[in-house]
């Protein structure tokens, strides 16, 4: 039942090269007008192929000048419609100098499955490496929002490179899962005007630092936010409506969020569970943005 967005048959800018994709050429117009000039698009280069995608990988220069490695999945059928533009998953890691795939790589078999199943639309995932400066970076990124590794350097080399929407409330999402999940929380109260919909799963969070997050938040618009946890899972349950009741009594937008709690899934082994949570948020975060024409 989902579908994708379709490039336009003609436009100004060419479409970028097939997948899988490593870059693709672009232009800038000069500042005098008279010819266009070559910009530097960010070479991506294909590292594994999970779930019947491909996993490719660059490094994009991070808010401090560093070079960090971004990764980006691009599902099977990115492959199999090369006009299709697809929207964005931005997919958050809990530790420092990993990519969320590190520590979790089923992450990608949860998005995958809840598009086979016929729950989701095909999302391409960008899974940036974690800032430095503490091993726990999650753990401090409500305090100072800023520090979330998505910014606009990032956007930039993803949307030249890859036939994604365009960024906005529209057609990007956050994901965060365990130790990543305060960073997606905090990543959608700080910029609902960028994300439309964030989800975290099985996290544990600083309730208050997180209801000032999405009080000091523009009041453009509002957040979508879903927590999920395993029903067995009572301390992260517990997290989950802590942090929906800091947010119900705090200040501006964060009073306003729609701060949803999933607490269904249940099953044999841990591995299980994290990808029905996973598809549980894929879910959530196709039907909270905006439908595709």
């Amino acid at each position: 039942p989902w579908a994708v967005a379709a490039a336009p048959a003609v436009g100004p800018a060419p479409a970028p090269a097939p997948a899988p994709p490593g870059a693709s050429p672009s232009a800038d117009a000069s500042p005098t007008g008279s010819r266009p000039l070559p910009r530097v698009v960010t070479a991506f280069t294909a590292v594994a192929h999970p779930a019947d995608g491909d996993l490719m990988e660059a490094q994009v220069a991070g808010p401090d000048g560093h070079p960090r490695t971004v990764r980006v999945w691009l599902p099977a059928q990115y492959r199999a419609d090369q006009q299709a533009r697809f929207p964005v998953i931005v997919l958050h890691s809990g530790t420092a100098r990993k990519t969320a795939d590190a520590e979790l790589p089923d992450v990608f078999d949860g998005v995958a499955s809840a598009v086979a199943l016929g729950r989701s639309r095909p999302f391409v995932v960008v899974a940036p490496e974690a800032p430095t400066g503490t091993e726990h970076p999650c753990d401090l990124v409500a305090a100072a929002p800023q520090a979330v590794s998505d910014d606009a350097a990032l956007r930039t080399a993803v949307t030249a490179a890859f036939r994604t929407l365009p960024a906005g409330p529209g057609n990007w999402a956050v994901l965060g899962i365990e130790s990543g999940a305060p960073c997606a929380a905090a990543a959608g109260l700080a910029r609902p005007d960028l994300y439309g919909a964030a989800a975290a799963v099985s996290g544990r969070y600083d309730a208050a630092a997180l209801a000032q997050t999405g009080a000091d938040a523009p009041d453009t618009a509002t957040t979508r936010l879903l927590l999920a946890a395993a029903k067995a899972d009572g301390a992260g349950l517990t997290a989950a409506r802590g942090l929906q009741s800091a947010l119900k009594g705090g200040k501006g937008a964060a009073a306003r969020a729609d701060v949803r709690i999933s607490d269904i899934v249940q099953d044999y082994t841990p591995e299980r569970e994290r990808l029905r949570l996973v598809r549980v948020a894929v879910q959530y975060l196709a039907e909270s943005l905006a439908k595709p024409n």
